[in-house]
């Protein structure tokens, strides 16, 4: 009898083990679901909302087109194909389509390669998986187009980097409050594919877009091209980061008439001038502002990476920007042709101290403002500037959301 009730209690004991998962800590846990990839390629004919549990896959040129609207969640990760010349990979939103793209602090929206392998489940989002800086042109870029007033031989035109053929690639009108919706908390990585000879496409290229528009928190890592580029159009943009560019980190064309705060700019031994600004190109004259920037250059004698040109009838003003980290031989240009009437600057600093009074090759270093100043208008008494290492951007705004370190 006894026997008989070790064996039954010996059942029952294996019976219950079956029955809660034999006792293990995970012998009855599900392994999570892997992220769902959805390709896209062309026009997005109906509104649309992308979610972050899935990946989206780029694949040739995806546009927003008009009367579309696209919602991308917080979080959500874009990967794009490699591709060249007409077939480069690039994200449109064309005049009259919108781009609700609501990344947070927390959860920052990714546009990036194929080739990466980030997800917003990766240990070391939303920092750097397996590219760095190092890696760029693998796509193309986001590209936003507006009907806001530009300065332009016409009221719209094509933007660069998309074939003259697609009329999706046209921006430019008379709405200075048109809203192409909004783009916030948001990684553009590892673009700039080219096009054809010197001709890539930026990171973040605004064209003609208009004040209706949100933009702020925004980060160019690792662009072929420009960082950020605006296109006429009145957007005004804040907190704004380019990491490693291959040109210039932020440019400025065609009567671009909003207002831009708090920026940042990481130069790379590719890369060329913090700040390129054009004038306008028709008869209309806008005047851009920016206000508070930190740009760190990149100091070695070797590379001809320079503070910033203005060129001929550059119209706008600058104020409380703060250089540092540049190389011995680099300027502040201010082309010939210039107005100082419409171009001010105020509370440039410029920090030299890391710079010895001459480089390994005998030259003298720009160590005053006066050497700094390349000034071809022959009136730099509109320059002021002094040295320094204070001022410039509110650097905590970039922390959290980033994949680079400022």
């Amino acid at each position: 009898m006894k026997k008989n009730y070790l064996n039954l209690l010996c059942i029952l004991t294996l019976s219950v083990l079956v029955a809660c998962g034999g006792g293990g800590d995970n012998d009855n846990t599900t392994p999570p679901e892997p992220p769902v990839t959805t390709t896209y390629s062309g026009v997005i004919t109906e509104n649309t909302t992308w979610t972050s549990d899935n990946v989206y896959t780029l694949d040739g040129r995806v546009v927003v087109p008009d009367g579309v609207e696209l919602t991308i969640e917080a979080g959500t990760v874009i990967k794009a194909n490699a591709g060249q010349e007409s077939n480069a990979c690039a994200f449109i939103v064309a005049r009259g389509g919108k781009v609700f793209a609501n990344g947070t602090a927390g959860q920052p929206i990714i546009f990036t390669s194929s080739a990466d392998e980030i997800t917003n489940d990766h240990s070391s989002y939303p920092g750097f998986a397996n590219l760095d800086p190092s890696y760029k042109g693998l796509w193309g870029g986001v590209i936003i187009l507006g009907n806001a007033r530009i300065s332009a031989d016409a009221d719209a035109v094509q933007i660069e980097g998309i074939p003259a053929d697609d009329t999706n690639g046209l921006y430019g009108g008379s709405d200075d409050a048109d809203n192409s919706g909004v783009f916030k908390y948001v990684q553009i990585r590892h673009g700039g594919t080219l096009l054809g000879e010197g001709n890539e496409i930026n990171g973040l290229t605004l064209g003609g877009v208009g004040t209706g528009t949100e933009i702020h928190h925004v980060e160019v890592v690792a662009n072929v091209d420009d960082g950020i580029e605006f296109f006429g159009g009145s957007v005004n943009a804040s907190h704004l980061a380019v990491h490693s560019q291959g040109d210039d980190a932020f440019d400025i064309d065609q009567s671009y008439n909003g207002t831009i705060t708090n920026i940042v700019g990481i130069a790379d031994s590719e890369s060329d001038h913090a700040f390129e600004i054009d004038g306008p190109e028709g008869s209309w004259d806008g005047l851009f502002t920016i206000d508070g920037a930190t740009m760190m250059g990149y100091d070695d004698e070797t590379i001809n990476g320079e503070y910033a040109d203005f060129r001929k009838e550059a119209m706008g003003s600058v104020s409380n920007v703060l250089f540092h980290n540049f190389s011995c031989g680099s300027d502040f240009e201010i082309d010939g042709g210039s107005s100082t009437a419409n171009l001010t600057f105020s509370g440039l600093v410029f920090d030299v101290s890391h710079l010895p009074a001459s480089d390994a090759s005998g030259n003298t270093c720009n160590l005053s403002t006066e050497d700094i100043c390349d000034d071809q208008t022959g009136n730099n008494t509109n320059f002021n500037a002094t040295l320094g290492n204070s001022g410039g951007a509110d650097k905590s705004q970039f922390t959290g959301w980033t994949a680079g370190t400022y």
